[in-house]
């Protein structure tokens, strides 16, 4: 005979093997041996030196190096430079040591910090700070081209041209100016679109030139001993007629003794005293260029070694050129030199005309750098669908190396768009900020991937630690505040919206989130604390098992105990019944998706727990016995009332139908439509799964386990946008001269439970505004109707709850039908369960009670306590 599939009522308990179950959203797995065959097909072709050293070089040998890093130290000194070099160093080193580990955690694809950040904190942070990260690299690939011009003109400008003589020279002004950066944007382009081999080839010949061009100003510090008056640039007018002398001393103890301290002077080309802080700006915009081999990553033969590897020795190599420079400019240069002529290193060079390749070659290649790694980043948002679909096709790729043509054309309009301003120090602060907030995050991904302690991050880079990543994390986010706290504060607000944005319009990615392990490590440590043995009636709370056929019929009751749980552990526990094999455990794995998805959109605050079990009661067993976790165990248990009734599908009254936030509106529209598709279909009129012996039976076996009993009754009538003030919670009976004192306290469980319960419910706020309780008492015979309503103020509060007393004359005797007579407008009511016979012949007059005591009233609630939850001690 094959197994019946009914399930049972309207309030009902359990669930079948027959409900039809929709398919998964989720897609089949894919061999993990074949996603890394795949992966490592994906990976480019460059090495360390060529991917990561040499665009991390260049990217921090831009203009910064030639012609800021004089502007710097005649700003604020030897000893000050130094400090913000280290201190920027030291930020972007831990920065540097958390991308490492990221980078060596497991295969990285194509798209930089953006793939990282996205893979470890999920697709909202990754996808706000990938946009913003690619921001900073177009905003940042145009301050390297508005240095360029600026040493177009200042090298061979008319007039002022440093390697030109009178007439001779080429054209200056704003105009030419922006002329000659989208010239050189436009080889950048051309680069860019060949692809990332021309791109190795292209920055390995520039980053020679760049040497050879340190080199010679190196050994000019040495050989141009002779004292020398540089001539004001033109563009510098803050001296009128007067001409000072911009001298150079070579090295000598007086120049280094002047240069040694800060002395901040007008920057000629804002016309104001720059503070440390924004100095500080635009220097740490010279050492942004550690992400420049990671931008590129899905170039690269093997990104988790060469991203490490590569950036710490560019790091380390960079350091040690700008130190040296530093030092040799402090002792060879005037202040009024190195503040007034931001050229200097050409004009003290032997060969002045190398320093000018260098300066070109350095601006042009760092602004190569970020251009390319902004199209790679705006490629990989685009091929993870978080923006939309307007920006898809940006991520297509060409040619064997899938080269994004179509990103790369985007990025270098948005540089055009940039290059407009024709000021180094005023974009230098933005990016700064910019980077720093990425940088920020990074870190931030690096701490709460260490902390989460799972087993699965474990980097091959091993110089990390939880404290660099933190220690990191919170300087970048301090110099952003130090350095402009209005910036900051822009640029936070830019990630946050950018973050509610992809909430809003972001697919389910399969990637995970890190907050998830975070959370479990958390809980798992406080778990272990949480003894139950030490747990005091003080701090009772109700920890519900409400066990539930089917949320198509039961919403209002699920929805109602949620209300009554006061912070106190939720769980659904549902029975399949079938056997123990393959299909049952398929079709669990199913449905308990959609039993989470139905919890979430009903933003009901509840565990899931379901058995695959031979029968009902068995199964109940097992969620009785087995459900919850250390402290955290089920001590009251909720079941529907047991009939014949044909059940309703009232799962239409979910919050899909209250106000809700207009990020969430879509995504809770999506679900519904699954819910409504999947969730186990509702069963026939007279169809019945389990005896009234077996119904019986999971109350006992609740009750022998200690468990509080609740049967809950008529609760598809629940509306709860139907309850007017004022409305009642209605307690029946409360007898007073029935509850007892003694050395330990109340001891009649029953009757406290229902009064803590009803106070519980009256604590919630919907409830609180629109409801009151009402102790309901009956008086029998001749006694004191005065003297009861005396007893039950004085209990009420004793007890501190709030609430009204009525008094019933049971004239006729029939007590156990006053709730009919009395009760039929409550909101909800509160009463004891009959008492359950030990034999089962009469279980059918058990029934038969609770029919009666629960027959043509509003939801009502029956209830058996097994416990003491009310202390009247402090």
């Amino acid at each position: 005979m094959s197994r019946p599939n009914e399930r049972i009522n309207t309030d009902g308990l359990f669930n079948d093997s027959s409900s039809n179950v929709g398919m998964d959203s989720v897609g089949e797995e894919t061999p993990l041996l074949t996603v890394r065959s795949r992966d490592r097909k994906q990976h480019g072709q460059l090495s360390t030196f060529f991917g990561v050293i040499i665009p991390c070089t260049l990217s921090m040998f831009s203009i910064i190096l030639f012609q800021r890093i004089g502007y710097v130290i005649g700003q604020v000194g030897f000893v000050v430079s130094c400090a913000l070099l280290f201190v920027a160093y030291f930020v972007t080193g831990l920065t540097t040591l958390s991308v490492s580990a990221i980078s060596t955690n497991g295969n990285v694809k194509g798209g930089g910090v953006y793939f990282m950040i996205s893979r470890a904190l999920g697709p909202e942070f990754g996808g706000s700070i990938g946009v913003i990260f690619y921001v900073a690299n177009i905003v940042s690939s145009g301050l390297y081209l508005i240095g360029f011009s600026e040493a177009v003109i200042g090298a061979f400008g008319r007039h002022t041209g440093a390697l030109t003589h009178g007439d001779g020279g080429i054209p200056t002004g704003d105009w030419y100016g922006f002329l000659y950066r989208s010239m050189a944007l436009l080889f950048n382009l051309l680069i860019c679109l060949v692809g990332a081999g021309m791109f190795a080839k292209t920055t390995f010949f520039i980053l020679l030139g760049v040497i050879i061009s340190l080199c010679s100003s190196f050994v000019s510090f040495f050989i141009h001993k002779k004292k020398y008056f540089s001539e004001i640039p033109a563009e510098n007018t803050l001296f009128g007629n007067h001409t000072p002398h911009l001298l150079y001393t070579g090295f000598n103890w007086t120049t280094f003794k002047d240069n040694l301290w800060t002395e901040p002077t007008v920057d000629y080309q804002t016309g104001e005293v720059p503070t440390i802080l924004i100095i500080f700006g635009v220097l740490f915009n010279g050492v942004t260029g550690i992400m420049a081999g990671a931008n590129i990553s899905g170039d690269l033969k093997d990104p988790a070694k060469s991203i490490p590897r590569g950036t710490l020795e560019a790091s380390g190599f960079t350091f040690l050129i700008y130190l040296l420079l530093v030092f040799f400019a402090s002792c060879t240069c005037t202040r009024p030199l190195l503040v007034n002529q931001y050229n200097f290193l050409q004009i003290i060079n032997v060969v002045p005309v190398l320093t000018t390749i260098g300066v070109f070659l350095a601006t042009l290649s760092a602004s190569l750098s970020c251009l390319i790694g902004a199209s790679r980043i705006l490629q990989a948002v685009a091929n993870d669908n978080l923006l939309g679909s307007f920006i898809t096709r940006l991520g297509r790729g060409f040619g064997r190396n899938n080269e994004p043509v179509f990103a790369v054309l985007v990025s270098g309009l948005c540089v055009q768009a940039v290059i407009f301003v024709s000021k180094v120090n005023t974009l230098a602060p933005i990016v700064s900020m910019f980077f720093l907030l990425s940088y920020g995050v990074t870190n931030l991904a690096c701490f709460v991937l260490k902390v989460s302690s799972a087993p699965n991050f474990r980097p091959t880079f091993p110089y990390y630690s939880k404290l660099t990543a933190l220690i990191g994390m919170l300087s970048c986010f301090a110099i952003m505040i130090a350095v402009n706290a209005l910036y900051a504060f822009v640029s936070v607000a830019i990630m946050i919206i950018l973050f509610l944005v992809i909430v809003y319009r972001a697919p389910i990615t399969p990637w995970g989130d890190v907050t998830q392990a975070v959370i479990y490590h958390q809980v798992r440590k406080y778990l272990l604390r949480l003894d139950p043995r030490q747990i005091h009636v003080k701090y009772w709370r109700p920890q519900i098992l409400l066990l539930v056929s089917n949320p198509r019929s039961c919403y209002p009751l699920i929805d109602f105990v949620n209300d009554i749980k006061k912070s106190g552990l939720y769980i659904l526990g549902n029975v399949i019944v079938d056997r123990f094999d393959g299909q049952a455990i398929t079709r669990h794995n199913q449905e308990i998706d959609h039993w989470y998805n139905f919890v979430r959109c009903a933003e009901i605050k509840a565990f899931v727990d379901q058995i695959v079990a031979p029968s009902i009661r068995v199964g109940v067993q097992n969620l009785l016995m087995s459900s919850g976790l250390g402290g955290m165990r089920p001590n009251t248990v909720i079941l529907g009332y047991f009939d014949q009734q044909e059940p309703q599908d009232l799962i239409s009254q979910g919050v899909w139908h209250r106000a809700y936030n207009i990020f969430e509106r879509r995504k809770k529209e999506q679900l519904h439509h699954e819910i409504m598709v999947n969730l186990p279909k509702l069963r026939e009129k007279g169809e019945q799964s389990m005896r009234v012996a077996d119904y019986v039976g999971v109350i006992k076996d609740s009750m022998l386990l200690g468990k509080n009993v609740c049967i809950a009754r008529n609760f598809s009538s629940l509306n709860k946008n139907n309850i007017k003030e004022p409305a009642f919670i209605d307690v029946w009976p409360v007898n007073a001269k029935s509850i007892e004192h003694s050395g330990e306290g109340i001891c009649d469980h029953t009757y406290l439970l229902i009064l803590q319960l009803s106070c519980i419910l009256n604590m919630v706020s919907f409830w609180e505004s629109r409801t009151k309780i009402r102790l309901m008492s009956i008086a029998h015979g001749d006694e004191s109707e005065v003297l009861e309503k005396n007893r039950l103020k004085c209990l009420l509060h004793e007890l501190r709850i709030p609430g009204e007393v009525h008094i019933v004359h049971d004239t006729d005797g029939l007590s156990s039908e006053q709730p009919t007579f009395h009760s039929g407008n409550a909101a909800v009511i509160f009463t004891s369960l009959p008492r359950v016979p030990e034999l089962e012949n009469l279980y059918n007059n058990f029934m038969r009670q609770m029919s009666v005591l629960s027959d043509d009233l509003p939801p009502i609630m029956m209830v058996h306590g097994n416990s003491t939850v009310i202390s009247l001690e402090l």
